[in-house]
């Protein structure tokens, strides 16, 4: 995974500035993990059907997906965090579940919070290939027979998996995952007026 220690770069390379330094350590790090996840964990030989692309692959390749999924969302939940202190808000810490943590910081600014059913779909689904090798074991609700994934199926909503199928990711939705990390991450920085314009370029 990316090194923590390193500048922060928006998406088109150029320096942040005027950022805390656990807001800077902590978007360089979100940054530099989707640009990770999206690029490097990608077999040289097999090709993902959808996009003619390299793709993770192996017996392996759903756990490490969701591996990648997992890391990522711990890197936006300390971003929340650091952005909080920065603002004094009341956002807890110790609160795991991203998806709560930026409710609860959304909810302390009078923020509309329209990411919350996809991080919610998205912690089912990295939960379903790191620990099911994604075979698809329960719906959304007890009794549902679909679960929501965390990315939208071709031109339409988030996609649903039936109950004992198994979960798909190709390339194209690994991208649109990153995409929407970094999205959410330059509207929390965008929030504090710590980024500049270029970096929503």
């Amino acid at each position: 995974m990316p090194r923590n220690d390193e500048p922060s770069y928006d998406d088109n390379g150029e320096h942040i500035r005027a950022m805390s330094e656990e807001m800077r350590h902590a978007s360089s790090t979100l940054f530099r993990g989707a640009a990770f996840l999206g690029a490097c964990l990608r077999a040289p030989i097999a090709h993902d059907v959808e996009s003619g692309s390299p793709a993770i692959d192996g017996r392996y390749r759903a756990k490490v997906i969701g591996n990648g999924l997992r890391e990522l969302d711990r890197f936006l939940n300390l971003l929340i965090d650091a952005v909080s202190t920065a603002e004094g808000l009341p956002v807890r810490p110790g609160q795991h579940n991203t998806a709560n943590k930026l409710s609860a910081y959304r909810a302390a600014r009078s923020l509309p919070n329209h990411d919350d059913g996809r991080l919610r779909a998205l912690g089912r689904s990295r939960d379903c290939l790191f620990h099911c090798g994604g075979r698809v074991q329960r719906g959304d609700r007890r009794g549902a027979t679909t679960m929501t994934v965390g990315w939208p199926g071709y031109g339409a909503p988030l996609d649903r998996v039936t109950v004992g199928q198994d979960l798909t990711v190709t390339r194209g939705d690994l991208d649109d995952v990153c995409l929407f990390y970094r999205r959410i991450a330059h509207d929390l920085c965008g929030g504090v007026g710590r980024v500049p314009a270029a970096a929503f370029r």
